[in-house]
Order: structure tokens, then sequence, then C-alpha cells
């Protein structure tokens, strides 16, 4: 069979609500759904293989039934039976089955699928309504308010006293025959209705709609008398209209204010920002408004009836239950609660369900309304953080913008946070957070092919969710960048524009921006204004204090660091030394035989050699090393990142550049220099015992000849001279 069938019945009939069966054509069963075995109540592997005999509660049935095996193949076509079968655990169950032919590809025929319902309720609800009927008929004779039935043509059975005397103008007309349309226009050529401002033509539409849906909705009417009627207008079991007037003048503005209340219930329902739904003491769901549907991902149709808890994890689901429980007790109970819902977005909702009594004030089922808090919880969380950074004294500004951006796009669920700063027509990145650091500071572009020209032009935050459906799709950042997400804001530094703040994706945001996520990037912008502002005005400041501290600091002759300056600088590099293991040489210094220039030539000479030398020696280091005077004419540098022979290296060149440039004809010897060398150890905690150490090297430069660099090492010998 399964090779003749071009179908997979599991795959097709499997999870049907139908309940399916196929058998082959010796009337054998090869396929059993869900739905047939749960009605059936028997295991369906029990089932395959045998045949329905069993379950036909009148045995002719079964064998009625086999004329479907026996029709020719060419007159073989879908049937529809009723019969009664008795289930598994004894039930009587009412069908309406069904059939159709299963054929190959050479139309043999290779099986019948039938497709049954279980007709119980649909019984029950036709006994129903055949006793009301009987009911109205009984009612109808000895009800008391206006009443008429008419036929199935429209045209007017029978009506009562009270129903002439309410509508006394048309009364001539009503005349068994006479159609309801010609009562109804007897009675507006005689101004008897209130139409409400509408034409008499549009009156006549809607009354004649309201009569001909004959659904028993109740309508209020109102006499040019004054008077108010309720009208209830219901087809009968023989298709006539049965119709009750009943006076309700003075009900009216009760009724109309209750009315009126039920409309705003009802509007209320659908436009509110969380979802609504009632349940059955299973679980099933009644009602859900709109905003229900959006989460749990389908319509009403396929929402109603179904275990709306059933679509969620079964952590959630869990926490569902428990709330449930306890409302089933007849006790209002509510939880927060983190869903994750069909329609693929994850919510942080107050979750809150309250029991419905019935007239014996017994629970019959759940009212519950789920409230979206993640922006509220997202909100309170993100504030709070901000709050710490903003005022903590642990991080640095730098430290701080990048928290903050981090904390932008953790919270907005983007991948990508900037702030940017705007010079005329250029857009330069600042700091950025992504992934992978793939959005480099100080990337510039042009600002017109950047969202954020919108922004400074909106003069304060813009958002899209979906840029591809918004006015961004025209910009010219879309076509260049592809972003399809982005909130910004702009950055004001004492009150002047500086850039802005702004978080994109390339991607759709699942979630539109709420006005709750525009502020809060707009409080971004703020503080971020604010602390670049302080950060210049922090800045001013310490660059004054480094020019007060750099006159302080400075040899007045030489332009260098004095003694103090340079041992503070170089207290700092044994501290970073200690934290970096980074290492670095120090080099003392002393002009070969000064005190000889000047006993002969005069200090003023002498200041003219300390003053090119210092500016050969400064000249030739780089901006990381440090160079001071620390003598009348000794100096002593550090080199940074230097080892020992990389630090001979340096030293050399410059003892040779001091022969070859640092000579005065006034000067009758040769200006020269000794150097003595020692690197950072770890057993030095301040600079102190390093500057000994170059320092007794030195001394041995001198002590060996002069002109010449030496190696500190723990017993220097004459030798070591270079």
């Amino acid at each position: 069979m399964a090779t003749n069938i071009a179908l997979d019945l599991e795959q097709s009939f499997g999870e049907l609500n139908e309940c399916v069966l196929v058998t082959q054509p010796d009337r054998t069963i090869i396929f059993v759904n869900k739905a047939m075995e749960n009605l059936l109540k028997v295991d369906r592997q029990d089932l395959i293989g045998t045949t329905t005999e069993r379950f036909f509660a009148d045995k002719k049935h079964f064998e009625n039934l086999g004329e479907i095996y026996d029709t020719p193949t060419d007159q073989r076509h879908r049937k529809s039976y009723a019969f009664d079968i008795k289930t598994g655990d004894g039930t009587i169950v009412p069908l309406e089955v069904v059939s159709a032919p299963l054929f190959d590809a050479d139309h043999e025929l290779t099986g019948i699928l039938f497709i049954s319902r279980d007709q119980s309720e649909r019984i029950a609800l036709e006994k129903r309504a055949k006793n009301i009927a009987e009911t109205l008929d009984d009612a109808l004779d000895a009800i008391s308010e206006g009443f008429a039935i008419y036929d199935s043509d429209d045209k007017l059975v029978v009506c009562n006293n009270t129903y002439r005397e309410i509508y006394a103008p048309s009364a001539p007309a009503m005349q068994p025959g006479n159609s309801f349309e010609s009562v109804l226009k007897y009675g507006l050529d005689r101004d008897q209705y209130d139409t409400k401002g509408l034409t008499k033509k549009q009156w006549l539409e809607d009354r004649l709609a309201h009569h001909r849906a004959a659904d028993g909705k109740v309508i209020e009417q109102s006499l040019a008398d004054g008077r108010w009627l309720r009208i209830s207008e219901t087809k009968t079991r023989t298709g006539r209209i049965a119709g009750i007037r009943a006076d309700i003048t003075e009900m009216k503005t009760a009724k109309a204010e209750a009315e009126s209340a039920y409309r705003n219930l009802s509007l209320i329902a659908d436009n509110v920002s969380c979802s609504i739904t009632e349940v059955d003491l299973e679980g099933r769901c009644v009602f859900i408004n709109k905003i229900g549907c959006e989460w749990f991902n389908g319509t009403q149709e396929e929402l109603l009836g179904t275990r709306l808890r059933d679509r969620l994890p079964w952590k959630e689901r869990e926490q569902v239950r428990q709330v449930f429980q306890k409302t089933y007790a007849g006790e209002k109970s509510a939880a927060d609660i983190s869903f994750h819902f069909p329609d693929g977005i994850s919510r942080e909702c107050q979750f809150e369900a309250t029991p419905r009594f019935d007239e014996a004030g017994d629970v019959s089922g759940l009212v519950v309304m789920i409230v979206d808090i993640t922006d509220k919880k997202k909100t309170e969380r993100t504030l709070a953080e901000l709050y710490a950074i903003t005022s903590t004294n642990e991080l640095t500004y730098e430290d701080k913008i990048a928290e903050i951006l981090r904390l932008g796009c953790e919270h907005l669920d983007l991948p990508c946070g900037i702030i940017s700063h705007v010079i005329d027509d250029r857009y330069s990145i600042s700091h950025a957070h992504s992934p992978g650091c793939v959005i480099e500071p100080g990337t510039s572009f042009p600002l017109e092919d950047t969202y954020c020209t919108l922004t400074l032009d909106a003069d304060g935050p813009i958002a899209t969710a979906e840029a591809s459906k918004s006015e961004f799709a025209k910009h010219p950042c879309y076509r260049v960048f592809g972003l399809e997400t982005y909130i910004g804001a702009p950055l004001l530094v004492d009150g002047e524009v500086h850039g802005t703040i702004n978080f994109t994706s390339e991607e759709v945001r699942k979630r539109p921006f709420t006005e709750a996520d525009v502020q809060i990037v707009r409080q971004f912008a703020d503080w971020v204004g604010h602390e670049i502002a302080r950060d210049r005005a922090h800045k001013a400041l310490m660059q004054a204090k480094i020019n007060l501290e750099r006159i302080a600091s400075i040899d007045d002759l030489t332009g260098i660091m004095n003694r103090r300056a340079f041992l503070e600088a170089a207290n700092t590099e044994v501290a970073r030394y200690r934290r970096t293991q980074r290492p670095f040489t120090a080099v003392m210094i002393d002009i070969d035989n000064f005190k000889r220039i000047n006993d002969r030539c005069g200090h003023a000479v002498g200041d003219e050699v300390l003053k090119k030398f210092t500016g050969i020696i400064g000249g030739a280091l780089r901006a990381v090393d440090v160079f001071g005077r620390v003598g009348g004419e000794e100096f002593c540098m550090i080199l940074h990142n230097t080892t020992m022979d990389d630090a001979m290296l340096v030293s050399q060149r410059l003892r040779e550049k001091i022969v070859e440039e640092c000579q005065f004809d006034n000067v009758d010897q040769t200006i020269t220099c000794s150097m003595g060398l020692a690197t950072i150890a770890r057993e030095d905690v301040e600079f102190s015992t390093l500057m000994q150490r170059a320092d007794t090297a030195l001394y041995t430069a001198k002590e060996t000849g002069r002109n010449r660099c030496v190696e500190f090492t723990p017993a220097l010998e004459p030798d070591a001279a270079v």
C-alpha cells in the first residue's frame, strides 16, 4: 500500500484535528491518525491490520458500507454516511463519515480514505434548538409584549394587539400578507420613527438589514413621540422571523450607560498594549484580544479553543500553572514572568489571573492579563547602572564613555554604539563599541552619508527600527552602510553641537523603539555631553597645572628638567616598570674637564657649552625618554623600554655626536663626555639605587680615560670601558 499511494499518510494526516482512517480494498486498516485514535479510544497499533466492524453499534451499517468497495472503479467518488459507533470503552458516538477512494498511477483502487466527525455536540445542539423553538411558540401565545411573526418571504403572519398599539400610525398596514418592508415604509411616510439624522432611505436599509439578519441581537429603536423600544428578532426553525418589542423608555438612560460602558470595555480590550485572554477550567482560550493574538502568533480562529500556555517553553508553563492553581481556588494571583512568546520576542511581563465566578459562586474560568513591563524593567536597570557608572571615581573618562556605549547596546539590543565628533561637514568616530571592535575610532566620513545629519537637523533624538520601510531608506546612509536600525541624539557641549551618540544595526529590530528608549538615549547624550565638557575643563586645568609645574621643573639655563623634576619622573618610570615589567636604562653623563673650561674661558662660555650640549643630547632622544640636569655639569637620561645592549648603542652614538657637534672656536680643548649605564632590576624600588649604580659606572668611565661609556657590573674591571 505504501508504495502505491503517492502521499505520506503520517506527514499529511498525523497531526490533523479531523479523525482520519485509511483501509485497503479488503477493508483492512492500514493507517489511523491521532485524532481517530483518541475518538475510538484504542491504541493505533492495535487497529492496524484489523477492520472497523467491531466499532459499529449496528452491524448492518458495516455491511452497507461495503458498497464503497464493490462499486465499479469508474463510479467511485466521495460519499457521506451517518451512523453510530461504539468506542473502545463502550461509549456510543454518532458519526458523520466522508469517504474518498485512493487510486494508484494506473487508476487502480488502492484504498479508501475516511474522514469522521463526532456529531454528538451537533445533535445535542439541534435537540436544544428544537426545544427552544417549541418553547418560543408557547411563549408567543402568552407574551404580554408586542410581538409579530413574518414568514420566510418576510410577509406578516400574525401580530398581537400590543404590537399594533406600539406602532399605532402603522397599524392599518399590519395586515397578514403585507411585507415587513411595506409596513416600515408606511410608518416612515407618517414620520413615525426618529431616524437620528439619517435619510429615510438610509434608515430603512439599516432597519431591514437588522430584521433580515434575525440573529436575536437586541437593537433599540427611537420613535418620533420620544418613546424607546427594545427589538429582538429571531428566525424560527421553519425560517420565519419572530420579533418582540418592549417599551424601554424608562430604562433607556441606564441601558445607554451600560452599552456605552460595554463598548468602551471592548474597545479597550483591543487597543490596550497588553494581552487579555479568558480561559475555561481546562485552560482553553475562550477570548483573546488583538495584542494577545500578535504575541501568541496566531489569529483568533487559530487560538480560540487551544491552551495558550502549551505554546510556551516548559519552565514558563510551570510558572503559569502555579498562578492558575491559586486562581482556580478563587483568589486573584499575579507574578512577574519572563516569557519567550511564539512571535519570537522575549518579554518581561506582569502576569495576573482573576477568577470568573458563575451564578452559584463557583469559579467558571479565569481572566488573564499579561502586561509587557520589559521597557520598565530594562529602563530601571539601565538607569541604575548609568548612575553607578557616572557616579563612580573608579573609572576614567574614557572608561565611562566605553561603559555607557556598552550599556546602550545592551539596553537597546543593538550591536554597535558610536560617539561622533562633527566638524563642518566631516563626521569622525571618537568612541565606538562593536562586535570584534570592527568600528575603529578615528574613522571619518562625509556627514551627509550618515543618519546623524538627520539627527542634527531634528535637533533631538530620532529612531527607526526598519529603515527600509521609512523615510530613512531615501537617505544616502541606507545605500552606503545598509543600516536598518538606528537611534541617535545630538551631543551638546557647553551649548554647542559637538556630534552625536547613536546605536545601530544592519538587521531589523524585532521590537519597535519606545518613548522610554528615546529618553534613555537622550539621557546618554546629556551625560556624555556634560562629561566631554568636564573632561575639556579638566584637561585645561591639568594643562595649566603642567605649565606651572613645568616652570618649576625646568632648569633655567639649559631648558631641560631640573634635578627635582627629573627624579620625580624617574621614580614614575620605576613604578611603571614594576607594573608592566618593561625595562629601561639610566645613563649618567658628565662633561669631561668642564671645570677647566670655566677656569680658562669664563662661566659665560661654560654656560654656552652646557646649553649646546643639552640641545644636542635632548634633540637626539625620543619623546618617551627622560632627560635632566642633576648637577653642575652632570646629566642623567632614562632610555624608555631599552635593554643594556640597545642603550649602549644609543649612548655611543650620542657620545660621538658630542665630539662632532659640540665644539667651540674659543674653547682650546675638545669637548667630550663620559657615560655610566645601569639597567633597572627587580630589586629597585626607588630610582636612587639605579642612579647610584649608573653613577658608579660613570666614575669608572672617568677614571679609565674619559670620553667613553661604561656598563655597570657588580665588580667593574678596568677593561670594562668601551
